[in-house]
């Protein structure tokens, strides 16, 4: 992975006499965002000690500084630029990133920079996908990718993703004032969890059953059902619920059940179901 990022010399002067008066020979910066995507982002720079850089970051030297950026972040740091503010003790160092905010947009293909873990669709089979491999992403939606690899697709985890430097646009939800779980935002996760080979969510699919909110116990219970019940990726949409559930605030645990009466159909699919599966 590359990454087009600038530091002013003024910047990179100030940065070398910072690290410099740590006193750790082959002292580094490392340079990452939190909740990049979402308009939460926060582009950081830290301390890197010599072996404390991850195997998968990327390295860049701006001549005698050494920067070190987070696979993950790569994305969101396009184009960024380290300046340097200030006169004399008023000095302070200032990072523009312009897409630290903006979904990332996944390349069509790309090659995988590690062995990396996946699930064959739609079977749920495991699979490792090698080092140099060359993949093609179908499918980037709720955090999760689909990628097609020697003809076949498998599923990448949204963690797995991550250690890839792939990132696709998840929602983030603000706290309620009133400190309950919100149906509706527990209906927003939902949408964010994707048939593995279809396009669409699970609520437009229409394998949404029933939500029950527990608001004592602050337990989510959701029934739902799957487009075959030899589908071997039902434990793994089920995960998909339950982990998006519970980024929902005040929710403490979600359970997820299962069921296949009454079977689903394609009379259960939404408008915008039919309009993405060309329907309509």
């Amino acid at each position: 992975m590359n990454i087009n990022a600038q530091v002013t010399p003024q910047a990179r002067d100030y940065l070398i006499a910072i690290l410099a008066k740590q006193e750790v020979q082959g002292m580094a910066a490392r340079v990452y965002v939190e909740k990049g995507g979402t308009q939460q982002a926060e582009t950081c720079l830290a301390f890197c000690p010599p072996g404390h850089e991850s195997a998968q970051d990327v390295r860049k030297d701006f001549e005698d500084l050494t920067l070190f950026f987070e696979a993950a972040s790569i994305p969101y740091l396009q184009e960024m630029e380290i300046d340097l503010q200030g006169e004399g003790k008023l000095q302070s160092l200032t990072i523009k990133a312009p897409h630290s905010k903006k979904p990332a947009k996944p390349p069509k293909t790309f090659v995988v920079s590690r062995d990396c873990n996946a699930l064959r669709v739609p079977y749920g089979t495991a699979f490792t996908i090698p080092e140099g491999a060359e993949v093609t992403i179908t499918q980037a939606l709720g955090g999760s990718f689909t990628v097609k690899y020697e003809g076949n697709l498998y599923r990448l985890s949204p963690e797995v993703a991550g250690q890839l430097g792939l990132r696709s646009d998840v929602i983030m939800f603000e706290p309620p004032e009133d400190g309950l779980i919100s149906e509706d935002q527990c209906r927003d996760s939902l949408r964010q969890v994707y048939d593995p080979e279809i396009p669409v969510n699970i609520v437009s699919l229409g394998l949404l059953y029933g939500l029950d909110i527990d608001q004592e116990k602050k337990v989510v219970k959701v029934t739902m059902t799957l487009t075959s019940p030899g589908c071997g990726m039902g434990d793994i949409i089920a995960d998909d619920v339950r982990n998006k559930t519970m980024q929902v605030p005040h929710v403490s645990d979600c359970q997820v059940d299962i069921v296949f009466d009454p079977p689903w159909s394609y009379d259960s699919l939404d408008e915008e179901a039919r309009l993405e599966l060309g329907l309509i």
